[in-house]
């Protein structure tokens, strides 16, 4: 099992890399032009997508890992280092670490937005893959990956209900509340980021920490 300290962190940097609050006006704005059902139906299907998607890499990481000769520290350092960037660029109120201009232009001509953008890359984009993966990793058990899969349906559920009512929300909050959210959950990604990156640093460099190599 994750322990309770472990298992918060890992709660905190999904939502926050989720970011389902300071991506409401994204979803609004892909989903303005369409009918109420269609609307629900985009948010519940843009949960279920990032749930299959994240439970995917839970369960076939280990497999891509040792493909590519990947260890636990090593994706902890790089994992901390992608995540620290999508924080300081959230910090910033940017959103270069959810989609590109051309990304979210494109997305306007297609017929559902539930899987791309929305899932990929917006909620379940690099730097969520990355959470996942370290957190799952930490102890290749099944009752670990499985507790990792019960955090990502329903975090993602929780997502899905945020942008069912996306357009009423972003409305009340406004730009000004959405901004002040999103720069609250960098602050929270950032600090998360600092403490893999370390100890990732840590494990493949264990005279860092006055270890014993």
């Amino acid at each position: 099992m994750i322990p309770e300290a472990a298992l918060a962190s890992f709660v905190a940097a999904l939502f926050s890399m989720m970011n389902p609050v300071g991506n409401l006006g994204i979803f609004a704005s892909m989903t303005a032009d369409k009918p109420p059902k269609q609307v629900a139906r985009t948010a519940w299907m843009c949960a279920l997508s990032v749930t299959v998607i994240l439970v995917i890499v839970t369960w076939t990481g280990s497999l891509l890992l040792k493909v590519f000769g990947i260890t636990v520290d090593s994706l902890r350092a790089a994992g901390g280092i992608i995540i620290l960037l999508i924080g300081l660029n959230m910090l910033f109120n940017r959103s270069e670490h959810a989609h590109s201009d051309a990304e979210l232009k494109d997305a306007q001509s297609r017929a559902s937005v539930a899987v791309v953008p929305l899932s990929i890359p917006i909620v379940a984009g690099p730097g969520t893959m990355a959470t996942v993966l370290v957190a799952a990793h930490q102890d290749a058990s099944v009752l670990n990956k499985l507790e990792v899969s019960i955090v990502i349906a329903a975090l993602a559920a929780l997502t899905g209900l945020l942008f069912r009512f996306a357009a009423p929300i972003s409305e009340h909050l406004g730009q000004a509340g959405m901004g002040v959210v999103t720069r609250v959950m960098g602050m929270v990604l950032a600090a998360i980021a600092m403490g893999m990156l370390a100890d990732g640093l840590n494990g493949l460099f264990p005279g860092l920490a006055g270890k014993p190599g």
